[in-house]
């Protein structure tokens, strides 16, 4: 009998849940296949930070968390590193300043953006990236009284 949550080759997941976790420096920081599967942990920083995804490969997934409890003073921007491996998909904006909208979706152009500028992340902001093997695919919330925003590089 097949045993329940049974670990899939190259899926880097069990049971749904992240294998991991790595928790980033206060820098900018260019990931690595090795990250794949993991959750990327994002705290308060001193500045804005740019996180580069590696080169595209089939299969690989980031799942980034901001894991302050207050709103970041600066934004974290996710960065495929050409308009080639551009961005399919979007992230749900929470605004938590309530002032407004509320909820929107933020959605990328699906032909070159390259970059998601998360700006001023608070808790409960959480956004995956999953790679076809040449573009990356993403979802999730942002939670941020500023809407984050896809550009080209």
């Amino acid at each position: 009998m097949a045993k329940a949550n049974v670990l899939e080759k190259n899926s880097g997941n069990y049971g749904g849940l992240p294998l991991g976790f790595r928790k980033l420096p206060d820098a900018d920081v260019t990931l690595s296949a090795n990250d794949s599967g993991k959750a990327i942990i994002v705290v308060d920083n001193s500045a804005d930070r740019t996180i580069t995804l590696p080169a595209e490969e089939l299969g690989l997934n980031f799942e980034f968390w901001y894991g302050g409890t207050d709103a970041d003073g600066h934004d974290m921007i996710i960065d495929s590193g050409s308009n080639s491996n551009y961005f399919i998909g979007g992230v749900v904006h929470l605004d938590s300043d309530a002032s407004g909208d509320n909820i929107a979706l933020v959605e990328s152009d699906a032909n070159s953006n390259s970059k998601l500028q998360i700006n001023l992340p608070a808790a409960g902001t959480m956004v995956r990236f999953i790679c076809d093997g040449t573009v990356w695919y993403v979802n999730g919330q942002v939670v941020s009284t500023t809407a984050p925003a896809f550009a080209d590089n």
